[in-house]
């Protein structure tokens, strides 16, 4: 249910980043600030360093701040991850890194100091495979709590939701090819993956969420949603895999 709107609310609007996750599910706020919440060896560095090469020609800017787990026996890049800040003429995206021990709980996400938005990084969706590694259901937008964007996009973003977290039979299928929609690769990552970037407009992406949710590409097989980009591509990989094509 979306909260009441204040007055400070009004003027926000979603900053488009073509990271379909992102704009779907922790959509973030043009001149706002978002935080990074990750795990140990969950690709938070590489998420913000994606995000700031995405918006460097965005005007309005955004403040983001990445929160790193650390231990004793690994230490945290600090070319990649060092506390730094670009300033606003030659970057508009700013990005903080703040180093910690803690566990990313849902009780230490709520104590949090207040953000327009929350990415949360998962090493369980690492683990198979699923890049960026954001938690759709521990990520979170002022916009979306608030009823600060569409209804159509409240109303998509909640079906997700419910179908990552039901057990539900039907919904299984439909919910692990949004989850595979989700993985997208990233232009700061092309030398390491050997795929090119992709973008993805938000309504896009938004379209594409209800028509799995809809049944509308029950036939295509899974793997077609995985690592691709708007339904163009989800298509032309599911006939690739259907004439073995593909390696």
């Amino acid at each position: 249910m979306a909260g009441p709107v204040r007055k400070d609310d009004r003027a926000r609007e979603l900053l488009e980043t073509g990271i379909k996750v992102i704009d779907v599910m922790c959509p973030l706020v043009r001149g706002g600030t978002v935080a990074v919440a990750g795990e140990l060896r969950a690709g938070t560095c590489v998420v913000v360093e994606e995000l700031c090469r995405r918006l460097s020609p965005e005007p309005g800017g955004l403040s983001i701040f990445a929160f790193t787990r650390r231990t004793p026996a690994r230490s945290v890049n600090s070319r990649r991850c060092g506390r730094r800040r670009a300033t606003p003429a030659a970057q508009p995206a700013r990005s903080f890194y703040l180093l910690g021990h803690e566990e990313w709980t849902a009780e230490r996400l709520a104590t949090l100091p207040s953000v327009d938005a929350v990415i949360r990084l998962s090493t369980d969706l690492a683990q198979i495979g699923i890049y960026p590694t954001i938690d759709p259901l521990a990520s979170q937008s002022r916009l979306l709590d608030t009823g600060l964007v569409g209804p159509e996009h409240v109303e998509i973003a909640a079906r997700v939701r419910k179908a990552a977290a039901a057990d539900v039979q039907d919904l299984k299928p439909r919910a692990r090819k949004i989850q595979r929609f989700f993985a997208q690769p990233f232009y700061v990552a092309e030398a390491y993956t050997h795929r090119r970037g992709v973008t993805v407009g938000v309504a896009e992406a938004l379209q594409t969420c209800r028509d799995i949710l809809d049944g509308l590409h029950d036939r295509l097989p899974e793997q077609a949603f995985y690592f691709t980009g708007g339904v163009d591509q989800i298509r032309a990989k599911a006939d690739e895999l259907q004439t073995g094509s593909t390696p």
